[in-house]
């Protein structure tokens, strides 16, 4: 098995902060490219693309989830 090399002088705090940011900026607009949030048009809230709003329960111009309608908990399974 193969040893790693050392370094040979102590690498400076600015240069290892550097390459960490130029990391940290890459993956921050990747992660921006691949969510992106639009308006609802019925109640004008921010939901993602492709989705029911959470809000409001509309997609595509008609009611998909009930929010008027309470959910009743199961307590009990019934055999």
């Amino acid at each position: 098995m193969s040893k790693r090399p050392t370094p040979k002088k102590q690498q400076a705090n600015s240069q290892s902060s550097r390459r960490y940011k130029t990391f940290q900026n890459k993956a921050r607009k990747r992660l921006v490219a691949t969510t992106s949030l639009n308006k609802c048009p019925k109640c004008k809230e921010d939901k993602l693309s492709h989705t029911a709003c959470p809000t409001c329960g509309f997609y595509n111009g008609r009611s998909v989830i009930d929010k008027n309608k309470e959910m009743d908990k199961i307590t009990k399974v019934k055999a």
